[in-house]
């Protein structure tokens, strides 16, 4: 079995047709179809089903398919990781982000990265589902590395959901308070801080689950059924300008309160917010991987006590 033949097997894939695989990848349509017999032969299967068009993959060929992107995802690992022994730093990797960074700056991590490793090339993904989102998508390997909010302490590897999934690393990143976000005029505004007892009638908007500020939320104010669910800052501080309701978020993402609204320090050390960097503890960390991650931590600022 060539390597060359699994890339002609996958351009099929994709394109659903030899002859339009074969142009993707240069080569004549019979040295196409001659590839994919020597693989069929090899592995005793069909791989495709002719009758169709566009050609369809067979029950053996998704499974194979899978089973080949993973040869060529640790062959081409493997090429990188001997560049990086003559100090040749290189590779894809697939990096998750999250709403809000506080503040590590992400397009300064970046920029960095692209002037030390010019040819690791970092391609970003975001979970519908926020964090937990993230978290599974780095069990699963299709991220790489995933930034993830939590409400743990730092340092505990602990999200605040419960027991970090087995098979998860965090390298612990920021960390900071979240703060009380209401309307100019409301009964807490002019308050120097509140209390998670000041809190218990407020309407809190609320992130969708799976988000770590909502798990943060839920867990010390209680769970609301009928919460306000929205993912997006912008979008939160515009409803509590519309008298809403008030929020709660984290310190970095309201730098300066927009007009009508006043943001009030909470007095309840549970009420943070922690990034971290996600890997796999199983899969090898190839040299790019262990580049970002670098670049990552050096770039996050210190952790502030969470006294």
């Amino acid at each position: 079995m060539e390597i060359r033949d699994l890339d002609y097997f996958l351009a099929c894939c994709q394109a659903g047709s030899f002859t339009a695989a074969a142009r993707e990848v240069h080569i004549v349509q019979s040295a196409m179809s001659s590839a994919i017999a020597r693989l069929e032969h090899d592995l005793g299967v069909s791989l495709f089903d002719r009758s169709v068009t566009p050609v369809t993959v067979t029950e053996h060929g998704a499974a194979f398919q899978a089973a080949a992107q993973r040869i060529l995802d640790a062959v081409q690992a493997a090429r990188d990781d001997v560049a990086a022994v003559s100090g040749q730093v290189r590779g894809t990797v697939i990096l998750g982000y999250t709403l809000n960074t506080g503040p590590l700056d992400l397009a300064a991590v970046l920029a960095d990265l692209r002037d030390r490793h010019p040819d690791v090339i970092v391609k970003l993904r975001q979970s519908l589902t926020g964090s937990a989102g993230n978290l599974q998508a780095v069990l699963d390997g299709s991220m790489d590395i995933a930034l993830t909010a939590d409400s743990a302490p730092p340092g505990t590897g602990q999200p605040g959901t419960g027991p970090l999934p087995r098979g998860v690393i965090l390298s612990p990143l920021v960390s900071e308070a979240l703060v009380f976000v209401c309307p100019a005029d409301h009964p807490l505004s002019r308050r120097s801080s509140v209390t998670v007892a000041d809190l218990a009638d407020e309407t809190i908007l609320r992130f969708p689950p799976g988000w770590s500020v909502r798990d943060t939320v839920d867990r010390v104010l209680g769970a609301v059924a009928s919460a306000i669910e929205i993912a997006d800052y912008a979008l939160m501080l515009k409803l509590v300008q519309g008298h809403f309701g008030t929020t709660l978020m984290p310190t970095s993402a309201i730098a300066a309160a927009p007009a009508g609204l006043r943001v009030v320090r909470v007095d309840d050390a549970r009420l943070r917010w922690n990034l971290s960097a996600a890997i796999s503890a199983s899969r090898p960390r190839s040299a790019a991987t262990t580049a970002v991650l670098r670049e990552l931590s050096q770039a996050a600022p210190p952790v502030a006590d969470a006294s």
